[in-house]
């Protein structure tokens, strides 16, 4: 009966254990309910030692009906923190997963997985909240996309999308953010880059696009139309220095498809 008493106590001690990982790994996720979590971790070890010195006791000891049914308690105390431990990680990292991809959905173009509209926005409003920052803003259109859709169909306008996407991202700096803003309109914003270096940021994009982009067994060349504004000498805030980059994008696709700086007299 000792033996079995023992066995039982034993068998809770293991689930209090096994309940620390777990305990301890919900007391480190950011932004939680600490303290209630760290508190159940420090009474975990308490009753670790309770255990112990449970089992201590019955040791060598005349076992009764009332030690053996404290010993299946305790079995099932332990099994219990256990699996409420196990079982709330499970669904705290279940969450903090799913509130993950609800964020980046909402902040990033599916298709391309470039920043969408709202991130880019964002991002501006961030920089214009400096008052000390200097960025450029690049607003950019492909040239005669609307055939490609037409000619190979949207699914390959897709790919062709896709393809333009990976190649402005891998031209970018570091902090630099790309953003595709709907159909074939995409964004560029370089924060604490000036007008020169913005320029040299658009003839490497304008590079890259010019090599070939395979789709369905042709072989496609994409031109790309940029305008740039840089900030806050073309603009005040964010919506006029993405109007800027836009006029001055719209000028080079009336011209030669190339790149503008926006100047007053594109107005």
């Amino acid at each position: 009966m000792s033996n079995i008493a023992i066995a039982l106590v034993t068998t809770g001690l293991l689930g209090l254990i096994s309940a620390v990982m777990p305990t301890h790994q919900i007391c480190n996720i950011p932004d939680h309910q600490h303290k209630g979590w760290v508190l159940l971790l420090t009474m975990i070890f308490m009753f670790i030692f309770g255990y112990l010195g449970y089992i201590w006791m019955l040791i060598d000891r005349e076992i009764g009906t009332l030690e053996l049914i404290v010993a299946m308690i305790f079995c099932g105390g332990g099994g219990f923190v256990f699996v409420i431990s196990r079982m709330s990680k499970e669904t705290i990292f279940t969450l903090q997963q799913t509130i993950h991809e609800k964020h980046y959905q909402a902040h990033h173009d599916l298709l391309t997985n470039l920043a969408n509209r709202h991130q880019f926005y964002e991002e501006l409003d961030n920089l214009i909240s400096n008052e000390h920052n200097v960025f450029s803003c690049l607003m950019m259109d492909l040239n005669d996309f609307k055939m490609v859709n037409d000619t190979l169909g949207h699914a390959e306008g897709d790919h062709v999308l896709q393809v333009v996407a990976k190649r402005i991202q891998r031209i970018l700096p570091k902090h630099g953010v790309a953003a595709r803003l709907g159909g074939d309109e995409f964004a560029v914003v370089l924060p604490g880059m000036t007008l020169q270096g913005a320029i040299e940021i658009s003839k490497a994009i304008q590079e890259t696009l010019s090599q070939d982009i395979q789709c369905e067994n042709h072989a496609l060349v994409i031109g790309i139309s940029i305008g740039i504004a840089e900030y806050p000498k073309h603009g005040a805030n964010k919506k006029e220095i993405m109007k800027h980059a836009d006029i001055a994008m719209y000028k080079a696709k009336a011209t030669d498809g190339n790149y503008r700086v926006y100047s007053s007299h594109l107005d």
